[in-house]
């Protein structure tokens, strides 16, 4: 008896997935402006009353494609500290957590464009950011867990949180955003630096 329904639900799943990986890609292609409900569905491969019967606008689509994006963004952030692996080796993984918006050109792309939307309404960008936790509450409990392991003298992890994050979108994700992305010959001497410089300066005295 509960078959049909089953079949239904992975379809329904499926379209879903399908209208916002074409979402994603037209949004990238075309920005948010030029991007279309038909072209949407003519690249997921759905008609357009179904793209509507699953997202009511454009924007609640859009909203969806930040929250998918975000999402699995914040699953790679999800780093419990382990006081039997290297601090830097720990710090390495934050920083390529971050990296994951603009470390494929798919992923790049659709930062561009969300960057353009978000810098011309800064009140829209507000609004986004709140309806999600802080992007940086995985690295300050991390950062928490190195204080108690006497590992790092983290006074203030909330501002901690920020420099490291600060280092890293200012030397590798903005320059990636606004040149030609960023090859791994080019940012991992700087992140090895900059992890490097980030553990000296908050490393527990001897």
């Amino acid at each position: 008896m509960d078959v049909i329904p089953a079949v239904k639900k992975r379809d329904k799943s499926r379209k879903h997935e399908s209208i916002l990986n074409g979402a994603m890609q037209v949004f990238t292609e075309m920005g948010y402006d030029n991007a279309s409900m038909d072209r949407i569905a003519e690249i997921a491969g759905v008609s357009k009353r179904t793209v509507y019967n699953h997202f009511s606008n454009k924007e609640n689509l859009f909203q969806a494609v930040i929250a998918k994006l975000l999402s699995e963004q914040q699953i790679l952030k999800q780093i419990e500290y382990d006081p039997a692996k290297p601090l830097e080796e720990q710090l390495a993984a934050f920083a390529h957590a971050e990296l994951f918006l603009i470390n494929s050109p798919s992923r790049l792309g659709l930062s561009r464009v969300l960057t353009s939307v978000f810098i011309r309404d800064i009140d829209y960008a507000r609004m986004t950011r709140a309806k999600y936790a802080s992007p940086l509450e995985p690295f300050i409990n991390w950062l928490m867990a190195a204080h108690k392991d006497n590992k790092l003298q983290i006074d203030n992890p909330a501002l901690a949180a920020r420099v490291f994050y600060a280092m890293i979108e200012g030397a590798l994700t903005w320059p990636a955003l606004f040149q030609h992305g960023i090859t791994n010959e080019t940012a991992n001497p700087l992140l090895d630096e900059l992890i490097f410089t980030f553990v000296k300066r908050y490393c527990k005295a001897d």
